[in-house]
């Protein structure tokens, strides 16, 4: 039993709890580095759904792929106008967005964990707000310049 005691306390002695824990700048960094994938998620995908909405929409109207909304979806100038300016809106906003979020991201190395958090939600919060925004203004613009049967609307 006394071996035992002996063994415990030289392997204390020796002993250095730091050595056990996970080194924090390390771990910060890798912090940063997923909060700024995080931010620059949405804009990436915004512009790669923009350029597939421009340039690989379907040629009918269907209720699996496309940007679907009832007045486009009505008839098939509709819903080649509809997939053409979805595409123009989120792919420009996707671009701007990713322009916009690459400096804030930027800036995530000089402050501390709490306020890099911060700072990402709210990030994250305006790319949502802002995509809501632009969808809206998609079907805005479809029920003003469509009527529910998918025909123009006479201009005044």
């Amino acid at each position: 039993m006394q071996e035992l005691i002996q063994k415990i306390m030289d392997f204390l002695q020796n002993f250095d709890p730091s050595k056990i824990l996970p080194n924090i700048v390390r771990l910060m960094t890798d912090a940063v580095m997923v909060l700024r994938i995080c931010v620059l998620a949405g804009p990436i995908l915004l512009a790669v759904l923009g350029a597939v909405y421009f340039f690989l929409a379907p040629k009918e109207a269907n209720h699996s792929v496309g940007y679907r909304f009832f007045w486009g979806m009505s008839s098939m100038e509709a819903w080649q106008f509809m997939q053409k300016l979805s595409g123009m809106v989120w792919g420009a906003l996707g671009i701007v967005l990713l322009v916009i979020m690459l400096i804030v991201s930027g800036r995530f190395g000089a402050m501390d964990a709490e306020n890099v958090a911060f700072s990402a939600l709210r990030c994250v919060l305006w790319e949502l707000g802002l995509t809501v925004a632009a969808s809206l203004g998609v079907d805005i613009t479809m029920m003003v310049l469509f009527d529910r049967t998918g025909a123009r609307r006479k201009q005044k």
